[in-house]
């Protein structure tokens, strides 16, 4: 038996995302919106770079302002 699809929800809660983990790069994809404005306006930022194939550039940067204010929203 696999390992438990990581839910954004769950990650956002215990205050970590790591832009290198594909777990929960998939998790950030597949998420419903979040109830936080700031981190789901920032979710739909790293989300429209990702699907212009802009993940090495700017995609990467929403990626760590995402995961940035994930931290940050946990304190």
């Amino acid at each position: 038996m696999g390992r438990r699809r990581l839910r954004l929800e769950d990650l956002v809660e215990a205050g970590v995302f790591d832009v290198g983990n594909h777990r929960h790069r998939r998790a950030l994809d597949e998420s419903e919106p979040l109830d936080d404005p700031e981190l789901e306006e920032l979710r739909q930022l790293a989300l429209w770079h990702r699907d212009r194939n802009d993940a090495k550039t700017m995609g990467a940067e929403r990626l760590r302002q995402f995961a940035d204010a994930v931290a940050r929203a946990s304190r």
